[in-house]
């Protein structure tokens, strides 16, 4: 009898409420080939949607609820209301005659999941990324292992997230794990012209960049750059200060620490006697990731009085990853939690906790071998979803009479 509580509890949640007329009027994309449905997912759902198109060109693809994601919005024909009851759900899926159904995440729409179960639509759930202890109560509640029970299949992450799906009693044939479904970023653009010379008149100097650092990380910064100096005598640091505005006081406490500036906003060059050149702004940090064997990403260590500040916008941690420049960051991660797991999972990634680890770790990477197996790292990790995202698409289609693998 127990057993039969969640169904009861489900079904009285669900059941078909009598709609206004006109309520339910509901027109499919047009267009003759397969519709899917995509709910949830943010980027991810944009890195599936563009993979599925890749693999099959003639899939329409419509979103119950809101896109989210701006990179859906050219690929998605139709956005859809979220059916809130079963009656408006089995109308949803009679009028649009779906071929299959995509839902990210943990935010399950219920009366579609018992429509789709009842109409035979294959649902594939994904979990994007590990789950997290706080969501395992959702995991294991009567409510959401109903719900889970009638999707077809699911995808997750990691073990752990699989083991999960286990405990809830998902056939073992049902679940995969695919690898997080972190989305790609567009890789930052630069003047080829401008690189070609700059790394001309480089020559084979050691190059590292602070991307996007504040005023309070500029001592740690420049400290660190003089440790570095005393390994490689003609090594050159790149800052790109976080604030434009801030330029002019970065090259004061770079001269105060002894350093020879050059300021990109006048025109200066980098020659062989200049050990800091201040970028203008983060116009060019494409330019920058690819001259910079490694990157410091500003923001990241804690202030130094600890005391609270300003937090300016952090760089996007894939940024100089897909560029081939290694990493350093420090314990601050929270603009972009996801992102820096995956690359710490990876090992991708060197982690200090202040100006003294800063200084160690720029130092360290000093050495051609230990930065390449850093910049492999990342670069593996930053373009993992689109590989990801393309097995993930071809699971999908294979519910669907006609598409090959």
């Amino acid at each position: 009898m127990g057993s039969g509580l969640p169904e009861l509890g489900l079904w009285r949640r669900l059941r078909p409420v009598p709609a206004a007329e006109g309520e339910l009027a509901t027109v499919a994309p047009p267009g003759t080939g397969p519709l899917i449905l995509l709910h949830g997912g943010g980027g991810a759902a944009g890195l599936v949607a563009g993979a599925v198109l890749a693999r099959r060109k003639d899939a329409r693809l419509a979103t119950l609820g809101p896109r989210g994601a701006d990179d859906l919005h050219d690929l998605v024909q139709m956005q859809l209301q979220v059916p809130t009851d079963l009656g408006a759900a089995r109308h949803l899926i009679a009028q649009c005659n779906p071929a299959a159904m995509v839902l990210f995440d943990t935010d399950l729409p219920r009366a579609l999941l018992l429509a789709a179960d009842e109409a035979g639509l294959p649902v594939t759930l994904i979990q994007t990324q590990p789950i997290q202890p706080a969501q395992r109560s959702w995991w294991r509640s009567p409510t959401s292992r109903t719900a889970l029970g009638r999707v077809s299949r699911l995808l997750v992450p990691d073990r752990v997230t699989w083991a999960e799906a286990l405990r809830l009693g998902i056939a073992p044939a049902r679940i995969e794990v695919i690898g997080p479904l972190v989305p790609t970023r567009s890789v930052l653009r630069c003047n080829p012209r401008e690189q070609a010379a700059l790394q001309a008149q480089l020559h084979n100097r050691q190059v590292w960049l602070a991307a996007a650092l504040p005023l309070d990380e500029a001592q740690a910064v420049f400290e660190a750059h003089l440790a570095v100096l005393t390994y490689k005598h003609g090594a050159l640091l790149i800052a790109a200060p976080a604030d434009p505005a801030a330029e002019p006081e970065l090259a004061l406490i770079a001269e105060q620490a002894g350093l020879t500036v050059a300021r990109r906003a006048m025109d200066q060059e980098p020659t062989t006697e200049i050990q800091v050149l201040l970028a203008e702004d983060g116009a060019e940090l494409g330019l920058w990731y690819r001259l910079a064997s490694v990157s410091f990403l500003g923001g990241t260590l804690p202030p130094a009085t600890g005391a609270g500040r300003p937090r300016l916008a952090m760089r996007h941690p894939f940024e100089p990853a897909a560029l081939g420049s290694a990493i350093i960051r420090g314990p601050c991660t929270d603009a972009y939690p996801a992102e820096w797991q995956q690359l710490d999972s990876a090992r991708a990634a060197r982690i200090v906790q202040d100006a003294d680890g800063l200084a160690a770790a720029a130092s360290d990477l000093t050495a051609p071998d230990q930065t390449a197996r850093l910049a492999l790292a990342a670069w593996e990790v930053a373009t993992s979803g689109a590989a990801v995202a393309s097995h993930v698409a071809g699971v999908i289609l294979s519910d669907i009479e006609g598409t090959t693998a």
